[in-house]
């Protein structure tokens, strides 16, 4: 399994990002006393990820190959440029100056969905259909242990120490996790394609069914991950008590995920494996809204353990039904526009989620989301259907072409004939 731990290690520094925003610097400013309508403007620092595949295919493009991986001198460069600026954040003073630290998370965001597009490339380019399930796995258990480093170590350090060592904290993970995938990066083919990547009309056309599955797939879910944090602070939550928390979420309940998710992937496949893992999604959003009223703070623990359960499973298999969707000559750009899609519905959820929640309270929030992942059910039904066939369809065109090159290909003794003619 040691393979795979390049992948784990190029994914751990987004989870680290995104931990920071959703959950460090969310749950700082909550206990230095900011409100919700306040803390509904942090979701707005992904914007990045919304747009990230907008320069994805010049990202694609013009890859710098490192150790004969084409993805990995790219990689290695946007990586040390995030510690870098995570290091300048911890100079910036946090509640005299909110609005610094929100235009440098939006540009720490924009690197990490740069760096993404190349840790996407380095994925699906050096597995195949086999493989893959093991590094989707790595994928979302690189990003979710990097969820536990930028809440829990990022929580820790501030409370005990200061905001700036934990950004220091941050920036030195990030260095220290760069070190594998260097000494262990895997090769990657020449792309065999002779068309270069770019964006265009045709390719949300050509990809459309995927996208709307992908924006329709995770809505339960993300806006119970982002109330997550401040529910869990009302109920009287310490910092560190708040970091064990997220900790248990980020190590036990998603690593139990990722194990049932591969495992769904590997025996199924993603795309059968999607509805009932919506199903899942929709009951717990059920399970929370009508629970509210009678749930203390451990049964609400054991409500979000459940939650990263499976949030888990869910990004395990789905990614690993997309990846099985991106077209041969631009794998990376393609890959990215689905999670643009993703991004834009976490950041759209989160935002809505969180104003409401300061308006109305959580149960009228957690009602929406379990009768909006209901009704998610039906298209998707469709969505994979119309999948599926294309799938099937793409595979027989395939065999159809090996099929013929193999009925061309002139015959040995022939090809004796001639040399020795």
């Amino acid at each position: 399994m040691m393979r795979y731990l390049p992948y784990w290690c190029a994914y751990l520094p987004q989870g680290i990002v995104t931990g920071l925003m959703f959950q460090g610097v969310a749950g700082y400013f909550r206990h230095a006393g900011l409100d919700l309508a306040q803390l509904s403007w942090l979701p707005f620092t992904m914007l990045p990820w919304v747009a990230k595949f907008l320069w994805a295919p010049w990202c694609e493009r013009h890859t710098l190959p490192l150790c004969g991986n084409r993805y990995l001198g790219s990689l290695a460069l946007v990586q040390l440029m995030m510690a870098a600026l995570l290091v300048c954040i911890g100079f910036v003073s946090p509640l005299h100056a909110v609005g610094s630290v929100m235009l440098a998370l939006i540009l720490l965001a924009t690197l990490s969905a740069s760096h993404d597009v190349y840790a996407d490339g380095f994925a699906i380019c050096s597995t195949d259909a086999r493989s893959r399930p093991f590094a989707n796995a790595a994928q979302v258990g690189g990003s979710y242990l990097g969820l536990v480093l930028g809440s829990f170590v990022f929580l820790t350090l501030a409370q005990h120490a200061s905001w700036r060592s934990g950004f220091f904290g941050m920036a030195l993970l990030t260095l220290v996790l760069l070190l594998p995938v260097l000494a262990r990066a895997p090769l990657t083919p020449p792309n065999p394609a002779r068309q270069r990547p770019r964006l265009e009309l045709g390719s949300v056309r050509a990809l459309w069914p995927a996208l709307t599955l992908t924006a329709i797939f995770y809505i339960a879910i993300r806006g119970l991950m982002v109330l997550q944090t401040v529910m869990l602070v009302d109920q009287g939550l310490s910092l560190s008590a708040l970091g064990e928390a997220t900790t248990l979420y980020g190590t036990l309940g998603s690593g139990a995920g990722i194990m049932l998710g591969g495992q769904l992937a590997r025996r199924l496949g993603g795309l059968r494996c999607l509805l009932p893992v919506m199903l899942l999604h929709a009951a717990l959003a059920a399970l929370a809204a009508l629970g509210y009223p009678y749930f203390g703070l451990w049964a609400w623990l054991v409500v979000f353990g459940l939650v990263n359960v499976a949030a888990a499973i869910g990004f395990v298999v789905l990614y690993n039904a997309l990846m099985g969707l991106v077209r041969p000559h631009q794998p990376a750009a393609d890959y990215a526009l689905f999670q643009s899609a993703d991004a834009i519905v976490a950041m759209s959820v989160s935002v809505v989620a969180l104003r409401l929640a300061h308006h109305t309270g959580y149960r009228p929030v957690l009602m929406t989301l379990a009768l909006v992942a209901l009704a998610s059910l039906v298209p998707a039904r469709g969505l994979c259907r119309r999948l599926a066939r294309s799938a099937q369809a793409a595979q027989a065109a395939q065999a159809a072409q090996a099929a013929q090159a193999v009925a061309l290909r002139p015959p040995a003794s022939s090809e004796s004939e001639v040399i020795h003619g």
